[in-house]
């Protein structure tokens, strides 16, 4: 989504103008209101003879409307109806508050300038949405040195609205925003450095202290930022999945759509914070009441694992996984083939399955990879094609399956008709599922360097990998370890 907010950040500065607007006009009704009483003082004596006595409030012009109204006394013969005294509050016309701001900006006032580019930007009270000429304005409250046109301005320069694109010259006013202490400059400004292409850390020392302010100070780009990128991903910092669910879920309390999915996985699998299923599934479920492909997705893994609150079979599970299938998830689709191609929770169709696996697949969704590559070695609802399905196994594995670089491991040490022996690669990737704790990749290596097959022989690395998996029940490698050659290795 656009971290500048567009439409959400139209929105929300639409309520702050309503909200000051609503403050200026109690403030306005409360000067009325000692006027009143300052008239009333001073004509405590005698009546007003049925006379009034008006006060503006803003300059402008527009409907009166009654401010104070108090009845008088008679004061004498005269007085047949009572007579009463009241103050008229005018309210500012829509086309005399942008008059007035431009006569005031025009004279160098930054506050009006930016109310401008507001105006402009919302279309508040009725105005015309006009991009370029909010950039404007925003672009002149930048130059007289206030901060939020700063941060709007730089903003709209760094995406190419109201004008073209100038990332550069939009991150140097972010900036400026952001030394001022801007809380949505500094969000911003942070956001753009931190996802910036090659962005490696080195010099996100700055970028990541502003968002840190700004999350703190609420702004939900800075929080979701360091949730799900800074401190998930560890970028310009060390991975810190307890920081990253703090402030995932800092956004999830703000509502935010997104996070609320993040944090109810989080939930899910404990990853950062305690495992929690009924905590996973209400946050889950805020998210997938607004829609979100993700949470319908998992609240359906939740129900197929017979973790789901309340328990609903696997009919049920199968359902919200396809939901988070038909809103685009890549994974849920992929698990969706799985259940059509297996007949778990839902009719049996094997090629329908494979289609859909087939599709999560072409995403790089590695599970989808793996388990289509399955398919293609079983037939199930396409052609048996051994080769294919050897492709897309290694390309799981290339993207990050430890479990489909242990299977590759062993197809390719052994090889096949279909699959010619590489040993050499197959023990390249087996390190890479080794390293990953996957207990079919220690073994296919521990069988390697028992045999000399694709690496030099070494009874002593072999052992050592076997006792890796056998700890974690791995029946081969426990088995391996009672060969003769190994019984004299540490």
């Amino acid at each position: 989504a656009d971290p500048a907010g567009d439409e959400a950040r139209r929105q929300s500065m639409m309520a702050d103008m309503r909200a000051s607007a609503a403050a200026n006009d109690r403030a306005n009704f409360d000067s009325a209101q000692r006027d009143q009483a300052n008239y009333d003082r001073a004509h405590s004596g005698g009546g007003s003879g049925g006379s009034g006595s008006s006060s503006g409030s803003s300059g402008g012009s527009g409907s009166p409307s009654l401010g104070a109204l108090g009845p008088r006394q008679p004061t004498g013969p005269q007085s047949i109806v009572a007579s009463y005294s009241f103050v008229v509050h005018r309210r500012e016309s829509p086309a005399s508050l942008r008059a007035r701001l431009q006569q005031e900006a025009a004279a160098g006032n930054a506050l009006s300038a930016f109310n401008l580019g507001r105006i402009a930007y919302t279309g508040f009270e009725g105005a015309s949405r006009d991009d370029p000429a909010a950039r404007r304005w925003f672009g002149e409250a930048a130059k007289l040195g206030h901060p939020g046109g700063q941060s709007q301005f730089g903003s709209m320069l760094h995406n190419g609205q109201g004008g073209p694109k100038d990332a550069v010259a939009g991150l140097d006013w972010l900036k400026k925003a952001a030394d001022q202490g801007d809380h949505y400059g500094q969000a911003l400004y942070g956001f753009y450095r931190v996802t910036a292409p090659g962005a490696d850390g080195s010099d996100l020392k700055v970028p990541i202290r502003y968002l840190t302010q700004a999350a703190d100070g609420g702004e939900l780009v800075a929080q979701m930022a360091l949730g799900t990128i800074v401190y998930d991903l560890g970028v310009g910092t060390a991975v810190d999945q307890a920081n990253a669910a703090r402030y995932t879920r800092l956004a999830a309390e703000q509502g935010d759509t997104s996070a609320q999915a993040k944090l109810g996985r989080r939930y899910l699998y404990g990853n950062g914070i305690a495992k929690d299923d009924t905590l996973a599934d209400q946050w889950l479920r805020k998210a997938a009441g607004k829609g979100d492909a993700e949470a319908n997705f998992l609240l359906g893994r939740l129900q197929l694992s017979g973790r789901g609150i309340p328990q609903r079979g696997d009919a049920e599970g199968a359902r919200l996984v396809k939901l988070g299938a038909d809103g685009g998830n890549m994974e849920a689709l992929g698990i969706y083939g799985v259940l059509l191609q297996q007949g778990v929770g839902v009719a049996k169709d094997e090629a329908a399955g494979a289609i859909a696996l087939k599709r999560a697949a072409e995403s790089h969704d590695q599970d989808a990879e793996q388990n289509y590559a399955i398919a293609l070695f079983n037939g199930q609802g396409v052609a048996r094609d051994e080769a294919t399905g050897a492709a897309w196994q290694k390309r799981a594995a290339d993207d990050g399956s430890a479990f489909a670089a242990g299977i590759y491991c062993v197809r390719r040490t052994i090889g096949s008709a279909a699959v010619p022996k590489d040993a050499a690669e197959g023990v390249r990737y087996g390190r890479l599922a080794a390293a990953a704790g996957d207990a079919r990749g220690q073994t296919c290596l521990g069988f390697a360097y028992l045999e000399g097959n694709g690496v030099a022989k070494d009874l002593a690395q072999a052992r050592a990998m076997f006792k890796l998996a056998a700890a974690q029940g791995y029946d081969d490698a426990i088995r391996a370890l009672k060969r003769p050659e190994l019984a004299g290795q540490p």
